[in-house]
């Protein structure tokens, strides 16, 4: 682990990805004008302003070139402005938008030194209605790759394409880089085409340029390879967790359901030397323990009024917001400044739709006082708590941690560590023992880590605290979703951070008749995701130059390829009863076969809707349609939901195994929000058979229904209102549904 100040990131050769570093999506108001030009560009020059941070105009004007060579920009685009961002040596990407005059439609590119395209996104206020098929539009993605990346377009296999949306409109179709014919997955193409229009909405690439690519010689053979993995991980036995329903068909619990899975996720071996990777990136980053602080500031949803607080308060059983904020002040074990004399508690009711609702306080701590510009005394204190509002218990605490790096002084204050790791962990293990002892019982220690630096000995980080895990457990078997973690300080010897995540309603499966591990890895590695590739992986170095400090180090990152074995198995999970990959939820691992295709619906009338549904991921399981089967309110429901359409089930009710044409064409015209359009007496009237059949109250839903598509009469044009809706029924409601929207 390094300091945050680091001064300088070099990343070699050329990795061009969609997303751009902060410093480029933020650029310095005062250095890059919201629609800078060529000619301001050539000003500021001409004037003597340093221009290194905005590039040149010549540079600018060399990009504009090469990027409207590859794209087309409408001349009603005619706003320009662009962002640019430079790295170290000749690394830096620009980013060039045009739109039109009201913002209403934008082009924005992201290129590189050369004017390769990283990114390209074209915006419209158009809504989205589905037209065209996938299937229909995926040489419109070809074309474009080949249009705007000619160098790699024949490097690329297609993979597949994901299931459009109604949020924006566009099937997305993805590609992988293949080299002497063997798959790169590390480098990828997306290019998202609009399901209406047929413009190409979307294109990212993430592609690694300059860099050699061995030879697809290989000495070691994949059975070699799979022993060498087989020697190096361990299929280790644990409960992974997923939501099943209850008896009573509403409420639900947890279920702690069985598997086996390598205890390393990742692990490759070299196709030439043979060589075992166990890692294929080394990052370093500044750990923080923000997300704790952030988890337990918001781990209560539903607040209440000052009003409500009081009433609840009155409530038995309740401890109050004075007893809560005194159950952490008063806790000696914690890490608690005594300048954070501003506090904030709110009650809260967690888990309000479970039968584990219960009362929490949500306590914010701060040091109010003013730092003085000057002032050596700059440090002030914050922390989050989380307290049971019936036990007093603690439940979650994050306090911040003194920084002892002098910015005037730029050098780290002398300070003792006085607490060892495992004076560290005795420390914890007693808090804990006294907030959750029977949690704490039902855990295993995973392990620990040195957390937060304070300073810098010899160009080595020197750490003031120690983080613990601890893993719940079950006959012996770890369950990964539950745990108790927490981080003692090194220098006062105080507990700075606790949390823990602790399903109460959870069924356990039993580890009884269990296959053996090697089993489970012979079932493991014969999976398809283990294969040959090339894969991308880094090379890092940390340098410090003489007389400089730690801040100034220089961090280099250098990627390179190799071809290796690797286990992109997904997902990792094996029954340690049957030998079977499992999905999430515990069931057998049924591997997705793309959009839904069906066998029986060619020549039906409605086969195009049933076919723009199913490039939606909208439709059924099992090849088969079937058509004329009428469909059942939950399944009518499961399409309108999937189709994005909000349904309030307290406000509208659709029930029943069968759902009536005209409740249907009712429940289709409420959601889009043209009920008091409907209710609207005396003004409507349709021109089909069967009109008497409607009453006068159901005749403005009818009417709107039949003028939007939604309810279709037959040959006979009769509206057959109290027959059931059929599944092609449905795929025409829904697909007018979403023609309707605006």
């Amino acid at each position: 682990m390094i300091s945050k100040k680091i001064g300088t990131v070099i990343l070699t050769s050329a990795l061009i990805v969609s997303t751009l570093p902060t410093p480029f999506l933020k650029a310095d108001a005062s250095s890059l004008a919201s629609n800078n030009t060529i000619e301001m560009i050539a000003t500021k020059a001409a004037a003597g302003v340093d221009t290194e941070a905005t590039a040149s105009s010549a540079e600018l004007e060399k990009m504009i070139t090469a990027v409207k060579s590859k794209i087309t920009v409408p001349s009603e685009l005619s706003n320009f402005s662009y962002n640019y961002y430079s790295g170290s040596g000749n690394s830096y990407v620009w980013n060039l938008s045009w739109s039109n005059k009201d913002g209403s439609k934008t082009i924005n590119v992201n290129c590189d030194s050369k004017g390769r395209i990283s990114n390209y996104s074209f915006n419209t206020d158009k809504s989205y209605k589905p037209v065209y098929l996938q299937e229909e539009l995926k040489t419109k993605a070809d074309t474009f790759i080949k249009s705007i990346a000619s160098d790699i377009a024949g490097k690329l296999q297609y993979t597949e394409t994901s299931s459009a949306s109604s949020y924006d409109g566009t099937y997305t179709y993805e590609y992988q880089r293949v080299e002497n014919g063997i798959p790169m997955p590390d480098n990828t193409v997306s290019v998202a085409v609009n399901y209406q229009t047929g413009e190409v909405t979307n294109y990212s690439v993430n592609w690694l340029y300059d860099v050699s690519i061995p030879g697809s010689t290989v000495k070691i053979t994949k059975e070699d390879a799979a022993a060498k993995i087989g020697k190096n991980i361990k299929m280790t036995l644990s409960y992974q967790s997923a939501y099943v329903k209850n008896a009573d068909g509403k409420s639900s619990s947890v279920k702690a359901f069985l598997v086996y899975s390598p205890d390393n996720s990742y692990i490759a071996v070299d196709a030439v030397s043979g060589k075992v990777y166990t890692t294929q990136n080394q990052w370093l980053s500044d750990s923080l323990n923000q997300a704790t602080a952030e988890t337990s500031a918001k781990d209560a949803s539903s607040g209440f009024t000052p009003e409500e607080i009081n009433e609840i308060d009155s409530i038995k059983g309740l401890i109050t917001k004075t007893n809560a904020i005194n159950a952490v002040k008063n806790n000696t074990k914690l890490l608690f400044d005594k300048n954070m004399t501003s506090v904030n508690a709110n009650l809260y009711k967690r888990n309000s739709d479970s039968s584990d609702a219960s009362y929490v306080w949500n306590i914010n701590f701060a040091d109010p006082r003013e730092a003085k510009e000057g002032s050596k005394d700059t440090y002030r204190a914050y922390a989050y708590a989380v307290v049971d509002a019936k036990t007093g218990k603690i439940i979650s605490y994050h306090s911040s941690t003194k920084n002892y790096y002098s910015s005037a002084k730029e050098q780290w204050e002398s300070v003792n560590v006085k607490y060892t790791q495992k004076q560290g962990k005795a420390t914890l293990e007693s808090f804990i023992k006294e907030q959750v002892p029977d949690y704490f019982k039902n855990t295993e220690y995973t392990g620990s880590s040195e957390d937060y630096v304070i300073a810098y000995k010899d160009s080595k980080p020197v750490y003031g605290g120690y983080s613990y895990n601890y893993q719940r457990v079950n006959e012996g078997i770890a369950y990964a979703a539950n745990n108790i973690n927490g981080a003692v300080d090194g220098v006062t010897g105080k507990v700075y951070s606790f949390g823990y995540n602790w399903d109460k309603n959870i069924t356990f499966e039993a580890p009884k008749n269990i296959i053996s591990a090697d089993k489970a890895f012979t079932n493991y590695i014969a999976n398809e995701g283990y294969r040959l590739i090339y894969e991308v992986y880094y090379e890092n170095s940390i340098s410090t130059a003489k007389n400089t400090t730690a801040s100034d180090a220089v961090y280099t990152q250098t990627p390179s390829v190799r071809l290796v074995y690797r286990t992109d198995i997904t997902p990792e999970y094996f029954s340690p009863f049957t030998g079977k990959q499992l999905d999430y939820e515990g069931k057998e691992y049924v591997k997705p076969t793309g959009l839904y295709t069906y066998t029986d619906i060619d020549g039906n009338s409605s086969a195009r809707n049933i076919k723009l549904l199913a490039n939606m991921g909208i439709g059924f399981d099992g090849g088969l349609y079937k058509p004329t089967q009428a469909i059942t309110a939950e399944e009518l429901i499961n399409f309108i939901e999937k189709a994005n359409f909000y349904y309030n089930s307290s406000k509208y009710k659709l029930t029943g195994s069968t759902v009536s044409r005209l409740n249907a064409a009712k429940f289709a015209v409420q959601l889009l929000g043209l009920e008091k359009a409907a209710a609207i007496p005396g003004i409507y009237s349709v021109n089909i058979s069967d009109q008497a059949s409607i009453s006068q109250s159901d005749m403005g839903y009818a009417a709107i229904a039949y003028g939007l598509k939604i309810l279709l009469p037959g040959s006979d044009n009769k509206l057959r209102p109290g027959d059931s809706l059929t599944r092609q029924d449905a795929a025409d409601l829904v697909v007018a549904m979403l023609n309707s929207m605006e």
